[in-house]
């Protein structure tokens, strides 16, 4: 797949707090079909933030804007979820937008989910947008397993200027495709996206998992603090006698 965008030469420029006179960023228009997206962009957001929450060179993007363009930030692009590596986060964030030639350096990861509005752009006008503009990889998830995309999960690399797919395996009812960028896997279970870490062979949690898991380690951690005590006072009780 040819690039149809022209690559731009990156230079840096000092980030400004609010977005410059001359902006458009008109109402979106209502879109009731977005409760197919909602869910799964929510929580893979919050899933990959937690993730790389230690690293200050990582940004985790959602719902905002990806500016590629030097002649007018009015040519942008809003990806469903962005990851990009190597750039001072808390510089795009006060920067109120991710603005490329800022950063030095386009997203090394893009996530859009589908929807019965966007599924045809997803697949025909962004595959060219984003290899144009260098993100070294486009994954599309669709949380109907398929009735949107034609597919629950896919993923590309971008391979001299082109997009080439990412292997997507198939065992025992499980699938998942290998994210190089992120170093997880990306697996697709209904209309939940779940992240597996191959290192550590652990899925990561959500904010309600990891509270599950927070509160099961707290009362087993209780009722160890309940079983040493009465073990004192039974030694203390033998003491005595």
């Amino acid at each position: 797949m040819t690039s149809k965008v022209a690559r731009q030469n990156f230079t840096y420029i000092p980030y400004r707090k609010v977005l410059p006179e001359g902006f458009l960023c008109p109402d979106a228009p209502h879109r009731p079909d977005s409760m197919h997206q909602s869910p799964a962009i929510y929580e893979c957001t919050g899933v990959l933030w937690d993730h790389f929450s230690g690293r200050p060179d990582v940004h985790v993007g959602s719902g905002g804007f990806v500016f590629y363009d030097q002649s007018s930030l009015n040519i942008r692009v809003s990806p469903d979820l962005y990851v990009a590596f190597g750039v001072d986060a808390d510089a795009v964030f006060a920067r109120n937008g991710y603005v490329m030639w800022e950063a030095g350096k386009p997203p090394d990861f893009v996530l859009e989910v589908a929807s019965e509005t966007t599924h045809t752009v997803d697949t025909r006008r962004k595959p060219d947008l984003y290899a144009g503009i260098g993100v070294g990889e486009y994954w599309r998830f669709d949380p109907t397993g398929g009735e949107f995309y034609g597919y629950h999960l896919a993923g590309d690399t971008l391979v001299d200027g082109a997009y080439q797919p990412i292997p997507i395996m198939t065992e025992a009812g499980e699938s998942w495709g290998y994210s190089p960028s992120l170093d997880l896997n990306l697996c697709p279970r209904g209309r939940r996206l779940v992240f597996h870490d191959p290192k550590t062979g652990r899925y990561l949690r959500n904010l309600p998992e990891a509270n599950s898991a927070l509160a099961e380690q707290n009362t087993a951690l209780q009722a160890s603090e309940s079983e040493a005590e009465r073990l004192r006072e039974e030694l203390r009780r033998l003491r005595g006698q």
